[in-house]
């Protein structure tokens, strides 16, 4: 047996609080539909991993990172959902554009995920929506959270653990991957409307609903490095 302060991963499909199959959240994430280099990176690594058990990959097309829930479709009013979405579309409007640096992903919690930097940028986001939404919304709503649980940390799963599992097994493998960083342009976030699918596919996919862009980038503003 492992010594019980062993780090582990957990099961990240534990039944969480509101989710039932079938059941659809509005939630707003940014999405990397069209980052070919980010997905090409994290193939890279879900490739180390491959040979490990107890892991479900993110394919690329549903890769995101969570920012800010509206809620479960049958909780949410039209008429929420249509102030809410104006609230963020109009305020995220003033913010700049900027890039997300994604470099070796971590192993911890729930599964496999890299951590981009900087992330003031995503912080900056957070907060500027949820002050737009305290003007349409209760507190209550807007602080709810379905889709993720925990401090707010920016971060895109690549892999999640369908088990328990010790965590030295996966940072080993992914240790000697010698994969440079990739740079992303985010240009704008979108509203989705997300499932969480079980087995066989063990997924979360989605459909969406509009995309509030941001302004452009300032000029002379200095990229990641």
């Amino acid at each position: 047996m492992p010594p019980s302060d062993e780090p582990r991963l957990r099961d990240h499909w534990w039944p969480r609080p509101g989710w039932r199959p079938g059941r659809v959240v509005l939630t707003w994430h940014l999405t990397f539909a069209h980052a070919t280099d980010l997905h090409a990176l994290v193939r890279t690594y879900q490739r180390a991993l491959a040979p490990l058990p107890g892991l479900h990959p993110v394919p690329p097309r549903w890769l995101h990172l969570t920012v800010q829930s509206i809620g479960f479709t049958d909780e949410v009013t039209d008429r929420d959902l249509r102030a809410s979405t104006a609230a963020v579309t109009g305020a995220v409007a003033a913010l700049p554009a900027f890039d997300l640096v994604f470099g070796l992903p971590e192993v911890h919690g729930e599964g496999i995920a890299i951590h981009p930097r900087p992330a003031e940028p995503v912080h900056d986001l957070l907060r500027t929506m949820r002050e737009a939404l305290a003007t349409v919304l209760d507190h209550d709503a807007v602080h709810a959270r379905p889709d993720q649980t925990g401090r707010f940390r920016p971060h895109v799963g690549t892999a999640y653990a369908g088990a328990d599992h010790p965590v030295a097994p996966y940072v080993e493998a992914l240790a000697p991957v010698d994969a440079p960083p990739v740079t992303v342009p985010i240009t704008g976030i979108s509203l989705i409307r997300q499932e969480r699918i079980l087995e066989p596919e063990w997924v979360y996919r989605w459909t969406t609903v509009t995309t509030a862009p941001f302004a452009a980038r300032a000029p002379g503003s200095r990229r990641p490095t």
